[in-house]
Formats: C-alpha cells, sequence, structure tokens
C-alpha cells in the first residue's frame, strides 16, 4: 500500500509540474504583444519548399496564393517537390513559373522530400528557406512581413497556423489543440523572451544555415531536430502571431490519429536524445534549449488530462485528501485550456465537439486495442 502511495504521489508530481508550466505560458499569452516589424528596403530571396504527397486537391490554390504575393516575383522562387501526385496535376504545375521536383519515394516523408529539394539548391542562391504544406494559403503580405522579420536580425520564424475547414467535431478540435498550441509553446514563449516552438508549416529559416544543418536529419525526423539543432547554437525563434498560414484541410480521420502517434513518439525521442545535454544547458544560461527539453518531457495533453481523471476517481481509495488535490489539478487544467483557446474557436460547434469528448476519446482507446489485436 505504501509503494501506491509513492508511486501515487510521484504521478500526481509529474502531472502538477505539467499543469503548472502550461499555466505559466497559457497566462503570458494573453499579453499583447506587437510584432509587427518596420519595412525593409532589402527585399531577399525566398526558397519557397512545398512538400505534396498525393496532395493533388490542395497543391494548385497553394501555387496560386504564393504567385498573388505582393513581393517582388523576381526575389522569390515556389519548389514544388511531387511526390506520388497524378500525371494531371503535374501537368497543371507545370504551366505555372515554379520548380517542379517530381520524385516518388518508397517511403515518403516530408523531410525526405525537403533534403531532395535543398540538395538541388545551390549555396548562396537564397537568403531565407519558407517550409509549407501543400493545403496551405497565406495573405498577399505574407512574404514581405517575412522579409521585415529577417531583415530585423530573426534568422528563425514561425507564423501562425489557422484551420480554416472544421466541418466535424474531430476536426474542430484538432483546430482546437492546435491554437492551444500556438498560445502555449508560441505566444507565450516569445511574451517571455523565450523561443517559440516550430510546427513545420509557414516556417522560415536562414538559407544558408538550413543548408548547412539538413543534412543531420534523417529521413522521419521532424521539425523538433531542427529545433534542437537552433537552440544548441543559442538561435532565437521569432514568432509572428498576425501573420497567418491558413490551412485548407484536416486530413482524414486515419492520417490524423497516424499523424497524433508520430508527434507524441518524436515528442520523446527528442526528450530522449536531448536530456543529457539539460545541465550543460542550464549551466551555460542556454535556458531556450533547457526550456524546450522540459516540455518534451511533459506528459501530451490528451495523456494528461486522462491520468489526472483517471488518478481522480482511483484515489478515493487513498482518502479524500489525495482524490481532493486530483480534481482540484483536474479545475486548473481546464482552466489552463479555457486561457489558450481563442476566442474565435468559441462558438455553437465548440459546444458541440465538447459534449462529443466522451464518445470520441472511447472511439480512440477501441481503435488503440484493435490495432494492437491486429
Amino acid at each position: 500500500m505504501i509503494f501506491l502511495e509513492y508511486i501515487e504521489l510521484l504521478l500526481f508530481a509529474i502531472c502538477a509540474f505539467t499543469v503548472f508550466y502550461l499555466l505559466v505560458y497559457a497566462i503570458a499569452a494573453t499579453s499583447n504583444r506587437t510584432d509587427k516589424y518596420s519595412e525593409s528596403k532589402v527585399k531577399h530571396r525566398f526558397a519557397i519548399l512545398i512538400p505534396a504527397y498525393e496532395d493533388d486537391e490542395h497543391i494548385l490554390y497553394a501555387v496560386k496564393s504564393f504567385l498573388e504575393q505582393d513581393y517582388p516575383i523576381d526575389c522569390f522562387d515556389i519548389i514544388v517537390i511531387s511526390d506520388h501526385l497524378r500525371p494531371e496535376t503535374d501537368s497543371q504545375l507545370s504551366q505555372y513559373p515554379i520548380i517542379l521536383l517530381k520524385a516518388r519515394f518508397k517511403k515518403s516523408s516530408k523531410t525526405k522530400s525537403v533534403k531532395a529539394a535543398m540538395s538541388q539548391l545551390k549555396e548562396g542562391q537564397y537568403d531565407i528557406v519558407l517550409m509549407m504544406n501543400a493545403d496551405n494559403v497565406v495573405d498577399k503580405n505574407f512574404l514581405a512581413e517575412i522579409n521585415n522579420t529577417y531583415a530585423s536580425g530573426s534568422n528563425a520564424i514561425q507564423t501562425h497556423r489557422i484551420y480554416q475547414e472544421r466541418p466535424d467535431n474531430v476536426s474542430i478540435l484538432y483546430a482546437i489543440s492546435d491554437e492551444i498550441n500556438n498560445s502555449i509553446l508560441r505566444a507565450g514563449h516569445v511574451n517571455l523572451g523565450l523561443s517559440a516552438s516550430l510546427n513545420g508549416s509557414g516556417t522560415a529559416i536562414d538559407f544558408t544555415w538550413f543548408k548547412e544543418h539538413i543534412g543531420h536529419l534523417k529521413d522521419d525526423d521532424d521539425e523538433k531536430v531542427i529545433e534542437s539543432l537552433l537552440l544548441r547554437e543559442r538561435m532565437y525563434v521569432e514568432y509572428l502571431n498576425k501573420t497567418h498560414v491558413y490551412a485548407l484541410k484536416n486530413g482524414e480521420e486515419k492520417k490524423r490519429h497516424a499523424r497524433h502517434d508520430n508527434w507524441g513518439k518524436a515528442q520523446y525521442y527528442s526528450f530522449f536524445t536531448n536530456i543529457g545535454n539539460l545541465p550543460a544547458a542550464i549551466l551555460s544560461g542556454n535556458f531556450d534549449y533547457a526550456d524546450r527539453i522540459l516540455q518534451w518531457f511533459i506528459f501530451p495533453r490528451t495523456l494528461l488530462s486522462g491520468i489526472i481523471f483517471l488518478s481522480g476517481c482511483l484515489s478515493i481509495y487513498f482518502g479524500w485528501d489525495a482524490c481532493l488535490k486530483w480534481w482540484g489539478l483536474l479545475l486548473t487544467f481546464l482552466l489552463v485550456m479555457a486561457i489558450a483557446i481563442p476566442d474565435y474557436l468559441v462558438d455553437k460547434k465548440f459546444n458541440k465537439a465538447m459534449k462529443a469528448i466522451p464518445s470520441l476519446a472511447a472511439g480512440m482507446i477501441f481503435n488503440i486495442l484493435l490495432k494492437k489485436k491486429k
């Protein structure tokens, strides 16, 4: 019994640390901060990389969006990496003033496409590499805003992704989750002077640095590896909260589950590969890097809420004191979520999606169990 009490206390300590971490940055995100930089007279050269894997439906919209930029057309190249697109889509793309690279990888990944594209580009050919998704569209001043930020001295920039299409409860919850990330992992961090987290969509990085370091990534690595490389070298990641990337889709349900699973695996892979550097990061004053390692340690929010709820139910066997502390932690966690969710998402669809969470959670658990049996 004493052993179980120690386990319960350890679990509570980890969950409490996670909730406190989220609370600090959620509150920090409520502070208004201008991310408007003065207009630069210098127009830097962009390499806009758009990996397109079986995304025939949206890639043309993405290309047109960049061709309509209020930015000199000779100062940027749109580079589409066509991976398993239909021949007719490739034919349509070839009619636009873009660079079309065709690839048919046996095992496709975004990183593999980006590495293939970067291998074709010469050193010094561009100033900024901009990574987009195939379903992304942007406002006409998008490149100009990034250019102004880069000219001010920022070598790594993350813009604000917004999911436009929210047709069902799952996509609504996915959009909410992404905005919570924007609040806590990006706006909250930069408001406290720390680097924003990358999400791989609407991410701009100094071209020379990126070309030198992209070879360090494995084909299945994601933006967290890029983050660790940036932060080790003390390169600050700016966040442009008012410079938007509009995602036209959330993906099919199976792809969403796969992406969520991969994200969780990538988080803990990043933690275990970087934890050895935590003492040195703290002692050397590299708090950006130290914070990111701690961020990869904390429980993902879905898992966190489940652990707190179940522990609150089970802890009644340890006494009311144990039970009350778990339910108090759950209320604090819900407060954090309420602070982090932007007002524009709180509507009738939001209320409907919240009511559907129990059934969606049950379905997710069923899918996991079914997957294990297979």
